[in-house]
């Protein structure tokens, strides 16, 4: 993963989220789709009782690391394979064939992602709530300062620091509420089997897919396996949210400039290593340039969407390299927001000093 560690990992990415997104914590979640599919299918009678009681044993004492999987994922194109061979290798024979029972790859992959989804939710939610606390703060305390607006880059008239600070609180309050709306699509058990129609129990399909959702605290949906809409949904939803970010970032950017003035990014940071007098607006810089990255990152998702027929693996990659940078990316740059929310020095004086200037030019311009 880009910048996952070293020396860009604060600034360019997010460590909790790395964690969400790791190798090891998709293997528990695919482990975890195991024990709760056979919970789910032992009650409704499509597997012994003490077959799931002794799936369920294994897999809470079995540990696989990453690299246990490479050789095999190499090999087959997908980590789920090796992973059901090392557990098999630890159940009883009787048990064995009641493992992984009716399921295909795809339904352990997908869910496994969707719990990811879940997690990393988690962190944003509170992330943006944080944020948008924190902007109306900074309304609260300058929200009546007189400030230029700036419109293609050229002074237009005065306004006032709250509304140039809405223009970033307002569209997250609108990406609270889509986050809202898209979860219940988004937050969906995968389970069809090798096709997406559960031969394997074709009387109770729709039973199970409703057991197996409330094992793992997610909602029951028809197969989906083709169908990525709710994914490029939430992953447009990301990339908006770094956008609404990168216009904070630019908008500092300008207000930042020596010969502007109005506000520090943070007096403690932006050092330079041939200029000691230079404060810049380093995390401001990153959030323009995730909000870029991850715009790009979408469109790998959208071309993901041209999922053909059943199963397609040339889609489906997309997903697995541009969703988890997307989730990293949206996690470091509210991280950095943040900080600029609760660090940043509003420089009062100059914003007056700034519109008192304006308003002298337009006067004498006014009176030629």
């Amino acid at each position: 993963m880009i910048y996952q560690t070293g020396i860009f990992s604060q600034y360019l990415s997010d460590p909790q989220m790395t964690v969400v997104v790791s190798d090891e914590a998709s293997i528990k979640r695919m482990l975890q789709f195991e024990a709760s599919l056979a919970a789910a299918q032992a009650t409704l009678g499509l597997i012994p009782n003490n077959a799931a009681v002794e799936i369920d044993e294994v897999l809470a004492a079995t540990s696989i690391s990453p690299g246990e999987l490479s050789a095999g994922t190499l090999q087959n194109g997908i980590p789920v394979v090796t992973l059901l061979e090392l557990v098999k290798n630890k159940l009883s024979a009787d048990t064995k064939k009641y493992f992984h029972y009716g399921s295909t790859s795809q339904d352990v992959l997908d869910t496994a992602q969707v719990l990811m989804f879940d997690e990393a939710i988690g962190l944003i939610e509170p992330g943006i709530n944080s944020l948008m606390l924190h902007l109306e703060k900074l309304i609260d305390s300058y929200g009546d300062v007189p400030c230029m607006a700036r419109t293609r880059g050229q002074h237009a008239i005065p306004i006032t620091f709250g509304i140039k600070v809405n223009a970033w609180l307002h569209p997250l309050q609108r990406q609270r509420q889509r986050l809202s709306e898209l979860k219940k699509r988004l937050l969906v058990v995968q389970l069809g089997g090798a096709a997406g129609t559960l031969s394997g129990y074709p009387e109770k399909a729709t039973e199970l897919r409703v057991a197996l959702a409330k094992e793992l605290g997610l909602q029951p949906a028809p197969a989906w396996h083709t169908q990525r809409d709710n994914i490029g949904e939430f992953t447009n939803w990301l990339a908006m949210t770094t956008s609404i970010l990168g216009k904070m970032g630019a908008d500092l950017l300008v207000m930042a400039q020596s010969e502007v003035g109005e506000v520090t990014e943070n007096e403690d940071g932006g050092k330079s290593s041939a200029m000691s007098h230079k404060n810049n607006p380093v995390l401001g810089e990153a959030l323009v340039a995730i909000a870029k990255i991850n715009s790009g990152l979408q469109s790998q998702i959208l071309l993901g969407m041209i999922h053909v027929n059943e199963r397609d693996a040339t889609a489906w990659i997309l997903e697995w390299i541009a969703v988890p940078q997307m989730l990293i990316y949206a996690g470091t740059s509210l991280n950095h927001a943040i900080t600029i929310s609760t660090q940043m020095k509003v420089n009062t004086d100059r914003l007056k000093s700034n519109v008192d200037r304006f308003l002298k030019h337009s006067a004498q311009q006014g009176g030629s």
